[in-house]
């Protein structure tokens, strides 16, 4: 054997494994760019960068090909609003799609709009509005890195274990005060989100249902408002959901919440939901309940946009049922659309609300629509199996009873709202008395089980009630609110509605004082509990310090709820931001309205009952003799002839349903006080000697009817209100211990605290912030009783 045949030969290299080449259906410059490609020609991708001369196929009939099978797989319909919350309508074009992108409205239906005429044309002649269209520059976000940002927030939501809690905490003591989400709908949308995968949630939002996109943004405003509930001996395991040394679940429920809007934010506006509506009224919520009211009032404008985005503003949606739908998804639906106005309603409370008492305009326009109200149906156990039905008399109440009972007692305020812009000079206070006696028919139909005097107790027990004890004060105060609000603007020119807002102010405090009783202190962060208090309290101090001789015998019940209402801010003022600087204020006022009642003391003058507010409908008995009990059995009710004053203790008569607007629209009613051309400031007559405001050091010539209406909160919030009553210790120990000489306070202060005999500080009990001389609070700072 030769030498060369023994040696071995060396292995020969392994060749690699071909791999398939794989056809390239993306254009190129996607698949250079490594986008997901449309395949459209020329793709959405090189139309938003502008680059539709480099948008160019290298395998034509592949993506022919491609394009066919996927259209021939696809449904002839698409989602509109995504998700269980879609309306589904036709298939709109690309060209048309993207001038919806412009902002034009989808909803309603006009052909009047740009984007029906262009609907009409482009139906005319296809073709050349497609050519037209691809012409249009198009400037639309780069979309780049959305996946990345959305995983780097959902990641901060906590483990199933922590949510599961939390939620425990929010639909117990959050959510019936509004009553914006309802379980079941939340928690099938929770279940959805659990059952993602890691890789579906890897291909970023895009690829999700909408409804689920923008889930992970209510989940965690629900979250937020459930950290700021806990009680003081809460769950010990939720600290380990701080990730830092000294961080407080007010801390925490901060970085939740911002989360929550991070993710709005990225997603847009393009694709709202339902979902984005009650993630942003949570964020209202939260906002209202840290004291950021102002950021509470632009989230609740940019929310109310939202819903109009959605058509929630409109009387009816259209919405065909496919001939293979199935029982179970129609009866969804009908839920569904009853959340959709229930969301509404909520809001537009809200806009009202927060426009009385901040003085600032309304977002939404009555004259744009006013949907139905939804039907006060009981939630049943499976949704699909039952369609709503409203609830009936043996039925107990929900939280959507007390959601559209307290829209009827606050539907007046819509008018009150137009009445200020309409009387700026307080002229018109024969409207206000008929107004006054249409609020109180309202009142007289309210259900037992809402009554605060003599109420029907025999649900209280029932373990889905377990909110209608703390139900009943806040229907008084809203009762109560809005009668003060209707004469708020009158109390500095008329005495009739001096006494009407002292009462309604006195009657606020009463049910601000019953509802924290039955609260605890994990409720102190309720933005309800300081606005209602601060508003009504001021008032009716500011009643007495101009005007110390009238309504003597409601004095002694004003005193007294004074020092409760400061007592509940000072314990409050610990967990509620808005309480501590309210506290301050208080003090200021509580300090003049002991000088003014010293100075009535000192005269020894009698007082002098203020004439009442007198109509011709009846004030509500106490309690009620008869009043229906469902809201069905009042809104189909008509308005009937107005019974007569002597008649008080009669059936009440019945009113239709104000549904957010026409509460003046009966025919006029001859006031039994004054006309509408009398003059208020003589309709009360004074005696003599009765100290007035002249010889309190008012000038004659001072015009208290060009006096800036008093809204304690909204110089609280926009004002900067505030007084040193707060600063230092000895302020705080001359107050209580009442140390100060109260007979030296006047215009510039006069006693010296924390001063020096040749810079004396500026009195602390003086206002601060950025008012005018022509409001209440400049008036007070050179007022000298």
């Amino acid at each position: 054997m030769d030498a060369t045949e023994a040696a071995p030969r060396p292995p020969s290299p392994l060749k690699a494994p071909r791999k398939r080449k794989r056809i390239v259906i993306s254009c190129t410059e996607c698949h250079r760019r490594k986008q997901k490609c449309d395949r459209a020609s020329p793709c959405s991708n090189c139309v938003v960068r502008g680059k539709q001369s480099l948008c160019h196929y290298e395998n034509e009939s592949a993506r022919k090909q491609q394009l066919l099978e996927e259209s021939s797989s696809a449904a002839s319909v698409v989602s509109v609003n995504g998700g269980a919350y879609s309306v589904i309508k036709p298939s709109e074009s690309e060209t048309a799609a993207q001038v919806t992108a412009f902002g034009y409205a989808k909803t309603g239906g006009s052909n009047n709009t740009t984007l029906g005429i262009f609907k009409k044309i482009e139906n005319h002649d296809t073709d050349a509005s497609a050519a037209l269209m691809s012409q249009m520059p198009s400037h639309f976000p780069d979309q780049s890195g959305l996946r990345e940002k959305y995983k780097s927030m959902i990641r901060q939501l906590p483990s199933k274990q922590y949510i599961e809690k939390l939620l425990v905490t929010y639909f117990r003591e959050v959510n019936y005060q509004y009553y914006p989400l309802d379980e079941g709908i939340f928690r099938d949308l929770l279940q959805d989100w659990y059952n993602l995968s890691f890789s579906t949630l890897n291909k970023g939002p895009m690829e999700l249902p909408e409804d689920l996109q923008f889930f992970p943004a209510l989940l965690f405003q629900s979250l937020a408002l459930a950290l700021q509930f806990q009680p003081l001996a809460y769950d010990v395991s939720l600290d380990s959901l701080k990730y830092a040394q000294g961080m407080s679940f007010d801390d925490l429920a901060a970085d939740y919440s911002e989360s929550g809007c991070q993710i709005l934010c990225l997603l847009g506006k393009r694709n709202t939901t339902l979902i984005t509506v009650q993630a942003g009224f949570l964020r209202t919520a939260y906002l209202k309940n840290v004291g950021m009211v102002t950021e509470a009032w632009h989230s609740l404008s940019s929310t109310i946009r939202d819903a109009q985005e959605i058509g929630l503003h409109r009387d009816t949606l259209f919405k065909p049922r496919k001939k293979d739908s199935r029982p179970e998804a129609v009866l969804e639906g009908l839920w569904i659309e009853q959340l959709r106005r229930r969301m509404w309603l909520i809001l537009s409370l809200w806009d009202i609300h927060m426009a009385i008492v901040l003085g600032r305009p309304t977002t939404i326009d009555t004259r744009d629509g006013k949907p139905p109200f939804p039907i006060d149906a009981p939630v049943p156990r499976n949704r699909r199996e039952e369609a709503p039905t409203p609830r009936s008399e043996s039925e107990p109440p929900t939280p959507l009873t007390m959601l559209l009972w307290s829209t009827e007692i606050s539907a007046p305020l819509w008018d009150i709202f137009n009445l200020e812009k309409e009387d700026p000079h307080q002229n018109n206070f024969a409207k206000v008395e008929k107004m006054h006696g249409l609020i109180n028919q309202i009142t007289l139909h309210t259900p037992p089980f809402f009554r605060s005097n003599n109420p029907d107790t025999s649900f209280d027990t029932h373990p889905d009630c377990y909110w209608l004890p703390r139900a009943r004060p806040v229907f008084q105060n809203g009762a109560a609110f809005t009668i003060m609000a209707l004469h708020r603007p009158y109390i500095f020119t008329n005495s009739a509605s001096r006494t009407a807002a002292l009462k309604a102010g006195l009657d606020v405090l009463r049910a601000q004082r019953i509802l924290f009783n039955l609260l605890s202190s994990l409720h102190y962060k309720m933005f309800a509990l300081v606005l209602n208090t601060f508003d009504a309290i001021v008032l009716v101090a500011a009643i007495y310090i101009l005007h110390p001789y009238e309504n003597e015998d409601d004095l002694e019940d004003t005193l007294q709820h004074y020092e409760w209402g400061m007592e509940r801010f000072t314990m409050m003022s610990t967990r509620n931001d808005m309480a501590k600087a309210a506290l301050g204020v208080l003090k200021a006022i509580h300090v003049r309205l002991k000088r003014a009642l010293a100075s009535r003391k000192e005269d020894g003058k009698p007082a002098v009952a203020a004439a009442p507010v007198q109509s011709d409908y009846p004030t509500p008995p106490n309690p009620p003799t008869q009043v229906p009990s469902t809201h069905a059995s009042i809104s189909s009710a008509s308005t009937t002839e107005n019974p007569s004053p002597t008649t008080a203790t009669t059936v009440a008569p019945t009113y239709t349903l104000p549904t957010i607007s026409n509460l003046t629209s009966p025919p006029p009613i001859q006031s039994a006080g004054l006309t509408p051309n009398s003059n208020p400031a003589s309709a009360s007559a004074t005696p003599q000697n009765a100290q007035s405001w002249e010889t309190f050091s008012v000038p004659p010539s001072f015009n208290f009817s060009a006096m800036q209406p008093l809204q304690p909160l909204h110089d609280l919030v926009y004002n900067d209100l505030g007084t040193g009553m707060n600063m230092t210790d000895n302020v705080t120990i001359g107050y209580e211990t009442g140390t100060w000489d109260i007979g030296r306070i006047g215009p510039g202060g006069g006693e010296h605290m924390g001063g020096t005999a040749n810079q004396p500080s500026q009195a602390p009990w003086m206002f601060e912030g950025d008012f005018g001389s022509d409001s209440f609070w400049g008036f007070m700072n050179s007022y000298q009783p």
